[in-house]
Formats: structure tokens, sequence, C-alpha cells
């Protein structure tokens, strides 16, 4: 017999005090035109202080005959009430880098183990997540699995209470429709698996042009 699927029962007001990792605030700021103006957004408060960035996603890649693919994850997320297709992904802890916390995140998330890709202009640019109504911020950091490393023949998860993820691999090729047919089985897209896959897919209209 299989799972019920989670669901959202009910959403209600939240105050600050006792929100554990977001607060929302009120921002003052003065336009071009001098004017004074305010606006709503929501800031973390888990970022360590000596990191960039709030958050990290790990573009992981296996390269097999037919071509590399990359790991996704589903997994259900309240706020869009569905179940969602995301990269690895985890906050920064206090004391580690950026780096460090995309193979851990990796490996507690996907039972992979993997090795980061430096950055080929050598620093990462800082990606504002939802820029609107978040102070939150990432960096994509690109990591490659070796299929013949001893733990990623059999890889074991470290999931979290609560955390529930299911890891699969798509053709890189394939992403743009895969994300196309996992939208339409109901599905929710994460915006950067969404935007990554459309500029594979802009790469390849390029590529005809």
């Amino acid at each position: 017999m299989s799972k019920p699927a989670p669901k959202v029962v009910s959403v209600e007001p939240l105050d600050n005090k006792d929100a554990k990792w977001l607060n929302l605030v009120k921002i003052n700021y003065e336009e071009a035109d001098g004017k004074p103006r305010t606006w709503e957004a929501m800031r973390r408060k888990s970022r360590p202080a000596t990191s960039a960035v709030d958050a990290i996603q790990v573009v992981a890649l296996l390269h097999r005959p037919a071509g590399p693919e990359v790991l996704l994850e589903k997994q259900f997320r309240p706020p869009a009430g569905r179940v969602c297709i995301e990269f690895p992904a985890g906050l920064v802890d206090a004391g580690e880098t950026a780096e460090e916390c995309a193979l851990r995140e990796l490996r507690e998330e996907t039972g992979y183990v993997g090795e980061v890709v430096p950055d080929r202009l050598g620093v990462r640019p800082v990606l504002m997540s939802a820029p609107a109504s978040s102070s939150s911020s990432t960096y994509m950091i690109n990591v490659n699995i070796d299929p013949e490393r001893p733990e990623n023949r059999n890889p074991a998860t470290k999931l979290e209470d609560g955390e529930f993820i299911e890891c699969f691999w798509v053709p890189l090729r394939d992403l743009y429709e895969k994300c196309r047919i996992l939208e339409a089985e109901g599905f929710a897209i994460d915006g950067k698996v969404g935007a990554f896959a459309e500029g594979i897919e802009i790469t390849k209209m390029w590529q005809k042009w």
C-alpha cells in the first residue's frame, strides 16, 4: 500500500518572535527621485557571519558514455504545496566554506560523494534567490560524481528528521523536456532548475543559428 501524499493542512500568520528561520522586515529606502519609500521582505536568520551566502545549490554531474547526467531531487515544499524538483541544496553552517557545505549536503541528501569543480573565473557569483521578496542568496557549485568510487556504488543518505527526498538522474540534453513532463505531472519546478534547463535549451537553439 502506497504512503499518503504530503499536503498542507492549514496556513496561519507567524509572528517574527516565533520564527526560527525567517523574519519579515520593513525596509525604508529612497528611490532615485529622492522620495522615501518602503518595502516588505523576508530575511534569513541563519547566515553565518563568515559566509557571503545563506545557502548553496549543487549541480552534480555524472559522466556516462551516452553523455552527462544531472542529479535532481523530489521534495515536498509546504510554501509551494507540492513536491518540487530541485538541485541538492542546503544552508551553510558556521565554520564551513560553501564548497564544504556543498559536499556535505550532497552526501547527506543523496548519498553521493563528489568533487567540487573550481569556477573557471576564480570567483563564484552570489545569486539572489528572490530579490523582490527576500535577501536570501546562494552559490551554484558544480560537482563531479565518480561512479567508480566505492561510496557511489550504493549511495546511502543521511536525512534529517522530517526530510523525505527522492533522488533521480536526468540526461543533461533532456533536462528541458523532462522539466516540462514533470510539471505536467503536477510537480513544481524550482526556479534554479528551470533557469538552468532554459539555458541549456537556448544553447541548443544558438547552435542551430
